[in-house]
């Protein structure tokens, strides 16, 4: 995003590439994850997930994008939703079900905003990366599910797709800062009034 990242809400978007990387490298490092990690993990992510996104929500709101609020708030419902049912039932077919729903849900939803809002409010600028990457990864995981390939492979797909996602959200992200950062530097009274 550039020099056009002032006033970016930069917060979300490094809160929701922290969980997605820990997410990522947990499933890149862990040798033969089960079911209980699979859900606990996952689970987990997905409710982390769900908190940036609300948080966003609610930054959207606060800067009058009343689209991008409502339609951030029903991802972030969906992720939250999903991010129970995995930790609750605690199966394989539960994970690719609820997380499937969640990544279909949300990949719309950021296809959508990237599509209608990405003018008016820069963090969806982001979103035609981690909304294709979102949707592609529901697709795969039911693919893997019918092919019967287990927790193990669940962990691959879903964990590959969050590394992805943690490292546009965190160029995205840092970038925002950064640019925060130095103009509140230059603009001390500007950079008072603009919160994250």
């Amino acid at each position: 995003m550039g020099d056009s990242n002032h006033g970016t809400p930069w917060v979300p978007i490094l809160l929701r590439s922290a969980a997605a990387a820990a997410f990522g490298i947990l499933t890149v490092f862990w040798q033969s994850p089960g079911v209980n990690v699979l859900s606990f993990a996952g689970g987990l992510y997905l409710l982390f997930t769900a908190a940036a996104v609300w948080r966003m929500a609610v930054l959207a709101g606060i800067r009058a994008q009343a689209r991008v609020r409502t339609l951030q708030l029903l991802e972030a419902g969906v992720y939250a939703v999903a991010g129970l049912a995995v930790l609750a039932l605690r199966s394989v077919e539960a994970f690719c079900a609820a997380a499937g729903a969640a990544l279909l849900v949300g990949g719309a939803v950021e296809l959508f905003l990237w599509a209608k809002a990405r003018s008016a409010f820069l963090p969806a600028r982001d979103w035609l990366i981690t909304g294709a990457v979102s949707l592609g990864t529901a697709a795969i995981l039911v693919a893997v599910q019918v092919m019967g390939l287990g927790a193990h492979a669940m962990l691959g797909v879903s964990g590959g797709s969050a590394i992805i996602i943690a490292v546009v959200l965190a160029t995205s992200g840092l970038g925002a800062r950064w640019d925060a950062r130095s103009q509140a530097g230059s603009h001390p009274a500007a950079g008072a009034r603009e919160k994250p």
